[in-house]
């Protein structure tokens, strides 16, 4: 119960923080992607044009900045 509440607010978070990375992407987009990168990557390419090298690095980025700020949080 409590991990289900706790995965709840964290996949909240998350899609915040991606939505406030990614303007253009919707609510529905990043529900649609769940915790997948590669979902993410390719709705990066779909929405912003992204060629597939540049969405990886968009991805890993966010990622890296995400983990510090929760490191930091921490």
């Amino acid at each position: 119960m409590v991990r289900a509440k706790f995965n709840r607010h964290f996949n909240r978070l998350l899609c915040g923080e991606i939505l406030t990375r990614w303007e253009q992407l919707t609510s529905a987009e990043i529900d649609g992607c769940g915790a997948d990168r590669a979902k993410l990557i390719d709705v990066l390419q779909a929405r912003y044009g992204y060629a597939k090298r540049r969405a990886e690095k968009e991805v890993a980025l966010f990622i890296s900045e995400f983990q510090e700020r929760l490191r930091l949080a921490a």
